[in-house]
């Protein structure tokens, strides 16, 4: 008899090798693809977070940064108000004494010159130096490539600009200056007409005497049953003011 040659399919239980095979595959893949799909979308998180830490990050730094530029400008700005309130203070101060310039006679300005004055006041600075500030009436214009200039003359002869004087239309101007000797280190007081930025003063046209004080950032307290130093503050030996030319504090 023919014997009948068949395709054997191997079996496994009751299935069939093949369709389990086919199970397997199927099952993972359908296992794969959605670690797959977990992992991407974790990657993508962990890059997007990432993303966002460094952003905050430059966020804070520029807000740190501005919070600086902001505190120096604070800074800037509170020093400027004590600049400010030290000025108004100085201004407001009226000083150890005022003498009156008056003209000294001199130079090219004849009428008008003699016709001019001014009034210093002179006060002490808490570091024991000395300020000045000046107002001087009836100046007439300076001629081409001059200018007023407003000077202290030391005890030792030393002359310092204190500022130029610069008279507007009705021949009035003002002046001042910080930092000069102490008021124990005055002589004179004046205003020259100068070349410009002349490092030395020519001839006075108004001028005034300055009284020798006594200093009283650095004056001991006085002894008991003393005069105290200040009202015995005299004029420095020689010098003749006139008469209500200075008037002390």
């Amino acid at each position: 008899m023919p014997t009948l040659v068949g395709m054997a399919t191997s079996t496994v239980g009751n299935e069939p090798f093949s369709r389990i095979v086919e199970s397997r595959k199927t099952t993972s893949w359908s296992i794969g693809i959605p670690i797959a799909i977990v992992v991407v979308v974790a990657v993508a998180l962990l890059a997007y977070f990432a993303a966002k830490a460094t952003q905050a990050r430059e966020q804070l730094a520029q807000a740190q940064q501005a919070l600086q530029q902001q505190q120096q400008q604070l800074t800037q700005v509170q020093q400027r108000v004590g600049q400010f309130e030290a000025e108004l203070n100085r201004l407001r101060d009226p000083g150890r004494t005022t003498v009156i310039l008056q003209s000294s006679g001199a130079g090219k300005g004849g009428k008008a010159a003699s016709a001019a004055w001014g009034a210093a006041t002179w006060g002490e600075q808490p570091d024991g130096k000395s300020w000045m500030r000046l107002n001087t009436y009836g100046l007439a214009p300076a001629p081409a490539g001059k200018v007023y200039q407003f000077w202290f003359v030391s005890a030792a002869g030393d002359s310092i600009l204190v500022g130029k004087v610069e008279p507007n239309s009705e021949g009035n101007a003002y002046a001042e200056g910080k930092d000069l000797p102490g008021v124990d280190q005055g002589k004179m007081a004046l205003v020259s007409l100068d070349d410009e930025n002349a490092k030395m003063h020519g001839q006075p046209l108004l001028q005034a005497a300055l009284p020798r004080l006594t200093p009283s950032q650095h004056a001991a307290p006085p002894a008991q049953g003393q005069p105290d130093a200040k009202a015995g503050a005299q004029s420095e030996p020689g010098a003749q003011a006139p008469k209500q030319e200075a008037t002390q504090r």
